[in-house]
């Protein structure tokens, strides 16, 4: 049994990277819609015939400058719809018009058709690029190069340094780098107030945090979760101890780590579990009532179109969480 919810919790924490999962509100979408980089320029840096290696090590040539993109990817919609103008998108994934994962469920409306990962309605678009990820199904991939069209695969980002080099690829990929670059500072600025902020406190001074999923499952080292909080200024115990991707978070380590704030997924695979169930069986539990987060009322949730994005838009969770654990930073 404990197996099978291993595996279960891999599965959820794998989709959860790809960021085709997740919840959010209308407050968080708003959020992320008033600080997404206005980007209204055009550039002439596109070089084209251009020839990449893409993440799975296959050289892509990419003919003339992509006039009509299909992405699958939820993060690479997201980048794409800050970077090129939309009438250049044939379709996006299903996921973009779903509030409770995307950040861009309003500004994509009306951009570009739905598709899914089927070669035979993405070969129906008659796309010049296709935009996957390494996670994507292999025989997709070869149906759609057999049909002549040309695909590259992404990295998925498994924090934020990797998310910028995904801009930067994608940037030269559809020929705009200079706005790639744009988003690369809107970034860089956003994370900067941030670590100025943090530099305020000594490391004693840092909170630590645990994730707690359905699955009992936690985040370790290599997690995006890892280095949202890291950025954030705080201590997560379970990468500390040296444990890596989601490994089964037990009653026991929770008691070990004791950690002044637990975050809780807003959204949830199993429908009958919601935020204030997990967080009352919690706090119901006598073994865990001496737990700083459980004594302190610090069980959270965070917007989680933020936390689950690979996109720019993680750097929304940064912010979050730093102002969760140091309001006293942000008056």
């Amino acid at each position: 049994m404990k197996r099978n919810l291993k595996i279960l919790s891999l599965i959820l924490a794998v989709i959860f990277i790809t960021g085709i999962l997740g919840a959010c509100n209308n407050n968080a979408n708003q959020q992320a819609q008033e600080t997404t980089p206005v980007i209204n320029t055009s550039t002439k840096t596109e070089k084209f015939p251009l020839t990449l290696e893409d993440s799975k090590g296959t050289k892509v040539t990419i003919k003339a400058k992509p006039e009509k993109i299909v992405s699958l990817p939820l993060g690479t919609c997201e980048m794409l719809m800050s970077m090129i103008d939309k009438s250049r998108i044939a379709a996006l994934t299903y996921y973009v018009d779903d509030a409770n994962v995307s950040n861009i469920a309003a500004e994509a409306k009306g951009v570009g058709k739905r598709t899914e990962t089927n070669a035979e309605k993405i070969i129906a678009l008659q796309p010049d690029l296709v935009l996957m990820d390494s996670m994507s199904d292999a025989n997709v991939i070869k149906q759609l190069r057999d049909a002549n069209i040309t695909v590259f695969m992404l990295n998925i980002p498994s924090n934020i340094d990797e998310v910028k080099e995904n801009l930067e690829i994608l940037g030269k990929i559809v020929g705009e780098e200079a706005k790639a670059q744009e988003i690369i500072e809107w970034i860089n600025q956003k994370l900067k107030v941030i670590s100025d902020k943090i530099e305020q406190i000594n490391d004693d001074q840092k909170q630590t945090v645990l994730d707690y999923s359905e699955m009992s499952s936690t985040s370790g080292k290599g997690t995006n979760f890892d280095d949202i909080v890291t950025r954030a200024g705080l201590i997560n115990p379970v990468s500390r101890d040296g444990l890596e991707g989601w490994p089964e978070l037990s009653k026991e380590m929770i008691i070990k780590y004791n950690p002044q704030i637990i975050i809780l997924p807003s959204w949830y695979y199993d429908t009958k579990i919601n935020f204030d169930s997990l967080s009352e069986k919690i706090k119901a539990d006598k073994a865990l009532a001496d737990i700083n987060a459980v004594k302190n009322n610090k069980i959270i949730s965070i917007p989680y179109n933020h936390i689950s994005s690979t996109s720019q838009y993680a750097v929304l969770a940064v912010e979050d969480i730093a102002k969760v654990a140091y309001p006293e930073l942000f008056k």
